[in-house]
């Protein structure tokens, strides 16, 4: 295990890796911290699309995420820094893109070297422990042993039914009757990934339930490389051979209307199992005495296609893949019970917890602090925001990227082919508008934000044309 460092110590790793963060009174003692500093809970699960969870989709029984909605605030217009599992991790923990962090797709190499290793960029688990909280994770890591990268305490759980971990959650909240600290408490769920593996009591509950089809549903996906889940020129889609645990075809392709309906049955009890994990969670959160001062958030590593455009799985850079339910209920707030439009991005959730927590942000962090919006939700954060990713065992500069505001979306895919969807007119994605001349005022104002942000984080890939 790696040897914690001293802070003089980081600092000086931190510079010799030529990266210009600052920590400007970062480190504070509990004791000298002021105690209204709020505890910070977050749960993230893998793979829960956007359009699955009861606020946005009445068919999906969530009730406990659905209360917490309506006792905080929504975020209507969340996305990933890149719909893949590893990548999305680090990019959440570090508050960077994959191409600034180094981890790309699956492989953790990147994090390992230049987070564990090397301590080139801090965690915010690291960051929030220099400054006096206890730090806890349990769940699926994806990115090597926990405490290696800033946990205080925990492991990484391999249960897929995620029973271990709200159990250590549960047994380290009841601990917090005891300490006055406070706590960041990072709960990494598995549901509702493949296997689907759902209980029969929750997949009864969906038994006679009519699921809907989207407009977008296609049993296969059209040629085009927007669509390629794999390396740059291939046609590949992924689970189209995985099983879930009563034998059905998974969400890959090709499958039918029936087929989808029954995988997304179960997919769906598999979130409803989750959304009683977290009603426990909760519970134990009030009857300790600690909800009180507790940010309790809520979002996924990524979404999911459940058959939308001919998919399964992530990847893409369409609205399934990128887009993810992200809520946050703190009875702090000064504003509850609202949906909020504003542009979030998981790069955003590092600089917000130390914004919450007023502990100073380095310097050279991909995202912004939401905060602003949590106290006037309607204003705006920012003009737009960006996603990455490339398929499994892809390298730095290849796949797709997208950059979105709240109107339009442009795609960049691994093959230079152009993409661009009106969200408001067009919201499932099904007509390209980028080679009409109407909308070309439109794309080229987005290619300048995606070569903008292409230069922000180094990246390799063709630049769009300026024009």
């Amino acid at each position: 295990m790696t040897r914690e460092l001293s802070r003089n110590e980081f600092l000086k790793a931190m510079i010799s890796g030529g990266m210009a963060f600052t920590f400007s009174n970062v480190a504070r003692s509990a004791s000298s911290a002021p105690q209204a500093r709020p505890n910070f809970v977050v749960v993230l699960s893998d793979d829960h699309a956007c359009r699955s969870v009861g606020y946005s989709n009445p068919v999906v029984q969530t009730p406990h995420l659905d209360r917490l909605g309506r006792e905080g605030v929504i975020f209507e217009q969340a996305s990933i820094a890149t719909p893949i599992c590893a990548a999305s991790r680090a990019s959440l923990l570090t508050g960077l893109y994959p191409q600034q962090h180094g981890t790309i797709a699956l492989d953790s190499g990147g994090f390992l070297e230049n987070v564990v290793k090397n301590q080139r960029f801090p965690t915010v688990a690291r960051l929030l422990s220099e400054a006096g909280y206890d730090t806890a994770f349990c769940g699926k890591s994806h990115l090597g042993p926990p405490r290696e990268y800033g946990f205080a305490e925990g492991e990484e759980s391999r249960d897929t039914s995620d029973d271990d971990a709200f159990a250590f959650a549960e047994r380290f909240i009841e601990r917090r009757k005891e300490k006055e600290t406070p706590f960041f408490l990072w709960v990494a769920a598995r549901q509702p990934h493949i296997p689907l593996q759902p209980p029969p009591e929750w997949l009864e509950r969906y038994r006679d339930v009519d699921i809907p089809i989207d407009p977008n549903f296609l049993e296969s996906p059209p040629s085009g490389s927007v669509y390629n889940q794999g390396l740059p020129g291939e046609q590949y889609y992924r689970d189209s051979e995985a099983k879930n645990s009563i034998g059905n075809l998974s969400a890959g392709p090709p499958r039918t209307k029936e087929q989808i309906r029954e995988f997304t049955r179960a997919y769906y009890a598999v979130i409803s199992r989750l959304d009683h994990q977290i009603g426990g969670l909760v519970e134990k959160l009030q009857t300790t005495g600690v909800q009180e001062n507790t940010v309790f958030i809520y979002l996924s590593d990524n979404g999911y296609h459940l058959g939308n455009h001919g998919l399964g799985n992530k990847i893409t850079m369409h609205e399934e893949s990128v887009r993810i339910p992200m809520l946050l209920h703190w009875p702090g707030l000064s504003r509850k019970g609202v949906r909020i439009p504003a542009l979030v991005s998981s790069v955003d959730l590092f600089p917000t917890l130390l914004d919450l927590a007023g502990v100073p942000a380095p310097e050279g962090l991909a995202g912004l602090s939401f905060k602003p919006v949590l106290e006037e939700p309607g204003a705006s954060l920012r003009s737009y925001v960006a996603s990455e990713c490339v398929g499994v065992g892809g390298k730095r500069g290849m796949g797709h990227r997208m950059v979105r505001t709240v109107r339009w979306k442009y795609i960049l895919t691994d093959k230079n082919e152009e993409l661009l969807f009106d969200e408001q007119a067009d919201t499932y994605e099904m007509e390209n508008v980028a080679g009409r001349e109407a909308y070309h005022e439109t794309l080229v104002q987005l290619r300048g934000y995606m070569r903008e942000w292409m230069a922000r984080v180094g990246d390799t890939h063709t630049l769009p044309p300026d024009a």
